[in-house]
């Protein structure tokens, strides 16, 4: 007979040392969730009131002006429509419910974005007890209470705080091992998907989970693993057949939204955008009122015929593709630098700017956990339980899988973050084992986990070309952000004070600022004062604007 396998290599947090009676823990467990649960809901509450005396309060830009706008036009009683959505519809239907019972309310709103992330703390802190017990449950979950991202997004009037919470829903369902948990896992994913539609991809990785009953003895399907399948399918598509049938009905097509795969795939795959990030097309308003229409309107004038939303959809996955086999090195270079700024610390911001409002909010001030902090941690998780933990293994699955849904297109934090929950998880359970390392002196482990810990956290903390909270180039465009925003509100003298701070902290290459400046004065009568601009702006030659 072999020899059993040695575990001295092998040693985890539950064979270096004793944990605390396990009476003791659950007892204490419900309220240490309890406790941070209400610690991460009283920094978003306070978070949200710091913003209602601020223009950003009642001010909504691009996405949350449209879905405000959506929400009041379901709430007001048109609930079909008239033709296929264009954006994920689950979030604005949510806010229409709110806005029908109580009225149009952006607090409301907010505060209803803060129950949506209490729900998700509660729920990674659970997923965190399933892959490491429940210390790294409590890790995670406290974590999350003060992920500053997920903090920021609480007071946007969008869907992330919706999808985070539906993600962690879906991850710690699929872990259950009974029939009614595949199923729900299912319709999770489902309503996940009308919030981000990467989550599509998901299905066949979660169909495969449930389908090879995964263990250190064998891989094997049985009855039980079949019926988990067919029951995470049918929830599923249980979730997404409203929506279908609503768009086949007004339509004939047989689509979720009409801003398909192949226009976003372009977005991130084409000669304008080296970056990675969201880049602005020549022929594309960047506002979602417009970016259908656009897209449509170019591809049938390229197409020269009349397309339907599929074959619109096609039309720009066919212009990505040329692209990148005609400039093969340029499109590798940029899926390389999207791979790699996934994992950056930096958040890339889309409508609203998380780095912007920490001028207006002492919340945001605080020191904050980011991205940069929980990736190493991690990742020394998921190396430590990768061999001994099948939820462990589940987790990094997701994780990679939406990662690759998210690089194939384009870099957004608010893209990003969904991957967040299983991280935590992921980092609670490093935490423990570091610290069960330590009382056992395990310095061999010790040294190996420092080390990957060490060139994780450079890797994620490095600079990516203008993607730095303080580039000049991202300064300039965030004060001009602001000074819109001013302008919008009726303030235009702190919008001349924000154009003003932004010329002076890129006086070189940002001339957009300067250009914006001469725009308020001629608005303002200020005619001298914009004449003097205007030569100033003329001997530095045409504005050269730059976005990340």
């Amino acid at each position: 007979m072999p020899a059993r396998p040695s575990r001295k290599h092998h040693r985890t947090a539950r064979d270096a040392a004793p944990p605390a009676p396990r009476h003791e823990w659950a007892r204490a467990w419900p309220w240490w969730v309890l406790g941070i649960v209400l610690f991460g809901s009283a920094l978003r509450v306070a978070y949200v009131l710091t913003l209602r005396a601020t223009p950003w309060f009642d001010h909504l830009v691009v996405d949350p002006e449209y879905y405000d706008a959506w929400a009041a036009q379901i709430a007001a009683g048109d609930w079909m429509g008239t033709r296929p959505f264009y954006m994920d519809p689950l979030y604005p239907y949510v806010l229409a419910v709110l806005y029908r019972a109580c009225g149009r309310d952006l607090l409301l709103a907010r505060l209803l974005n803060v129950a949506f992330s209490a729900g998700a703390c509660a729920l990674v802190a659970e997923l965190g007890r399933r892959v490491g017990g429940r210390r790294a449950g409590a890790l995670a979950a406290l974590g999350f209470a003060l992920y500053e991202p997920e903090i920021f997004f609480v007071g946007e009037v969008e869907k992330t705080t919706l999808s985070i919470l539906l993600t962690a829903a879906f991850l710690v369902l699929a872990l259950g091992r009974s029939l009614p948990a595949r199923g729900a896992a299912g319709v999770a994913l489902g309503l996940a998907a009308l919030t981000r539609g990467n989550f599509l991809l998901l299905a066949p990785l979660t169909v495969l989970f449930f389908l090879f009953r995964d263990d250190e003895r064998a891989v094997r399907v049985g009855p039980l693993s079949r019926a988990g399948a067919v029951l995470f399918g049918a929830g599923f598509l249980l979730a997404l057949a409203p929506v279908a049938w609503r768009n086949h009905h007004l339509s004939g097509e047989w689509v979720l939204t009409t801003a398909q795969a192949g226009q976003n795939f372009y977005i991130g795959n084409n000669p304008y955008n080296p970056s990675g990030a969201y880049g602005t097309l020549p022929f594309v308003r960047a506002n979602p009122h417009f970016e259908e229409i656009d897209f449509r309107t170019t591809a049938e004038a390229r197409a020269g015929r009349r397309l339907s939303a599929a074959e619109v959809s096609r039309f720009w996955f066919g212009e990505a593709f040329q692209h990148m086999r005609e400039h093969a090195g340029f499109a590798a270079r940029v899926m390389l630098r999207k791979a790699a700024l996934f994992w950056n610390d930096f958040e890339v911001s889309d409508n609203q700017d998380q780095y912007l409002l920490e001028r207006d909010s002492w919340v945001l001030r605080l020191p904050l956990l980011g991205f940069g902090a929980v990736a190493p941690l991690a990742l020394l998780g998921a190396l430590a339980g990768w061999h001994t933990r099948r939820a462990v293994r589940w987790l990094g699955g997701f994780v990679l899988v939406y990662w690759a849904s998210v690089v194939a297109f384009f870099v957004y934090s608010r893209y990003r973050i969904q991957v967040v929950p299983p991280l935590l998880a992921l980092a609670g359970l490093g935490v423990v084992e570091l610290a069960a390392w330590v009382r056992a002196r395990a310095w061999r482990q010790l040294g190996a986990a420092a080390a990957v810990g060490a060139a994780t956290a450079v890797f994620c903390l490095h600079t990516i070309d203008i993607f730095a909270r303080d580039n000049e180039l991202v300064v300039e465009m965030r004060l001009r952000h602001l000074a819109d925003v001013y302008l919008d509100a009726g303030q235009p003298e702190r919008a001349i004070a924000a154009l003003h701070e932004a010329i002076e902290r890129c006086p070189i290459h940002c001339r957009g600022a300067l250009g914006d400046l001469i725009e308020v004065d001629r608005r303002l009568g200020r005619l001298a004062e914009a004449e003097a601009l205007a030569r100033i702006l003329h001997e530095q030659g045409s504005p050269a604007g730059v976005v990340p």
